[in-house]
């Protein structure tokens, strides 16, 4: 048998065990003749061929350029070169001989971690935060159950995998076609964050944390295409894929000393996800390498994600912040009318500064954690005498709040209608702060063909979006799908639908926050006749 190293770079070690067999062979790597790191060939398509791939980009705060580096298997053994990119470690050899003596092991993106199999505190918290989920998905019908990684351990060896670096849950949808699935999938994750779990969206699964004990567990949503595959948007490692045919309700696996749900014919579907040399520990497990398929049509889209992004937002910032200074400005600007839709509203901290005097405001949003905190203050308002009063002369309410999407023509069109019917003769602003850039382009123009087509001749539109020129601005808020506008551009768009330009100012120092100062920019157009 030989050893043959192919990559040794910061963040892998990979190689090859030529005339190795059939059999997997054990792999050591060795520091200045410390073992720190084990792992098994996996057979390669080449007939007596094992691959082997160390994950250990942490191992450099421990060893620097000086350290002896050695790849043994069974006899043999091949040292490594000198690794000439670590730089002076922060600690040292006995260092991380002492974390491995206490139950540390490199997990499979090369972080030193106290092993799963033995971190009882953590998997306290990952069952309670498993528990707690699975109560909720239980509401919509859906069976919460083990996926991945955490399957892979119960099915192989009862417990977790020791140096896996997280839980993976997953569900079925009773839906076979993506876009329900997507959307079951969106307000699977709303009602996650409504009962206090942060959320972050990503392609094909969910991040949901606790925040009382701060672990997180991975949710991948699952459904059946119309030809009964079994299609796990985040990918397989195999050749086959489970079927429909193959799915005979669940299961209950011992993990960790305790029963969990799976589904049942488990092999199968373990097979699926991992490939035939399941059974054989790969500590070295890559996805973006190993990965064989994976099903792009279920990833969450944009509007998945942003209607995701800000019901967790609003579920965990329930605070009514006062009004944004762009409301500021436009209120004394002298270019409000009488009637304002406030599109993309979030929980009104503009709605109501700008219903004042005789105007009257409806915002919208897509986010109904966001309109129903809203409403609630709204409601809890004091309503003396003159308010009523004037509830009863003006025969709509001054300041209401609805759900619903902003791109949506049809409801869009609804509420322009709604606040000035077609025989009132009061204008119309149409107010959208930090809109623009939060929707798809495809959603701008369905948005402002609208307005275009509902709005009359004196009509005013104020925007308040992120420019071109914030992208390369330090960003401490993170979105996925933040566009960042050209000025030009929309004014180009606005002048071929039929409005001028009014006011434009542009630049930094309109809204700092938290630490953060976006350019932005302010455009107010009118419609002309």
């Amino acid at each position: 048998m030989q050893i043959e190293i192919l990559d040794f770079s910061p963040d892998i070690i990979s190689g090859l065990l030529r005339e190795a067999g059939e059999r997997p062979v054990k792999l050591q790597l060795l520091v200045d003749g410390l073992v720190v790191a084990g792992n098994w060939g996996i057979p390669s398509p080449n007939q007596g061929e094992q691959t082997f791939r160390f994950n250990l980009s942490a191992i450099w705060s421990y060893i620097g350029s000086l350290a002896d580096l050695q790849i043994r298997a069974n006899d043999c053994s091949a040292d490594l070169p000198p690794p000439n990119f670590a730089h002076t470690p922060e600690f040292n050899l006995e260092d991380l001989k002492q974390k491995l003596e206490a139950g540390y092991v490199f997990n499979e993106k090369g972080k030193l971690q106290l092993s799963k199999t033995v971190d009882t505190a953590w998997q306290s918290k990952m069952f309670a935060l498993f528990d707690g989920m699975s109560t909720i998905l239980a509401k919509k019908n859906l069976k919460l159950f083990v996926m991945y990684g955490t399957l892979l351990g119960a099915y192989r060896n009862g417990n977790f995998i020791g140096h896996d670096h997280d839980f993976d849950a997953g569900y079925i949808s009773g839906h076979t076609d993506a876009s329900k699935v997507l959307l079951e999938f969106t307000e699977v994750a709303e009602s996650l964050a409504e009962h206090g779990y942060r959320v972050v969206c990503k392609l094909s699964c969910i991040w949901v944390t606790d925040p009382k004990s701060g672990v997180t567990i991975d949710i991948f949503h699952t459904f059946f295409d119309e030809s009964g595959v079994l299609l796990l948007p985040f990918g397989i490692c195999g050749v086959k894929h489970f079927m429909r045919s193959d799915f005979r309700g669940y299961v209950e696996l011992e993990l960790a000393g305790r029963k969990v749900p799976a589904i049942a014919d488990t092999q199968i579907l373990v097979e699926s996800i991992y490939g035939p040399h399941w059974k054989t520990p790969n500590p070295g497990h890559n996805w973006d390498l190993d990965r064989t398929e994976k099903y792009p049509k279920g990833y969450a889209k944009q509007y998945h994600r942003g209607r995701i992004y800000w019901a967790n937002h609003y579920a965990h910032n329930r605070q009514i912040l006062p009004p944004s200074s762009f409301a500021e400005f436009i209120s004394q600007s002298g270019y409000l009318q009488r009637h304002i839709v406030d599109v993309g509203c979030g929980n009104g901290r503009d709605s109501r500064y700008l219903a004042t005097g005789r105007r009257t405001v409806i915002g919208i949003d897509n986010c109904s954690g966001a309109i129903r905190a809203a409403q609630a203050h709204v409601a809890s308002n004091p309503k003396g005498v003159i308010h009523f009063l004037k509830g009863l002369l003006r025969k709509q309410p001054d300041l209401s709040f609805v759900q619903g999407d902003v791109a949506d023509p049809k409801t869009l069109t609804r509420l322009l209608r709604t606040i000035r019917p077609w025989y009132k003769r009061e204008g119309i602003t149409l107010y959208s702060r930090f809109l623009l850039h939060a929707i798809t382009r495809i959603q701008q123009d369905a948005f402002l063909q609208c307005a275009s087509n509902e709005l009359r001749k004196g009509d005013t539109v104020a925007f308040e979006f992120r420019t071109d020129q914030d992208e390369s601005l330090a960003k401490k808020h993170k979105y996925f799908g933040r566009r960042f506008i050209r000025p030009e551009a929309v004014e180009r768009q606005m002048a071929e639908l039929g409005f001028q330009l009014l006011e434009r100012q542009e630049g930094t120092g309109f809204s700092p926050h938290l630490g953060e100062d976006p350019h932005l920019c302010r455009l107010v157009f009118f419609k002309a006749g």
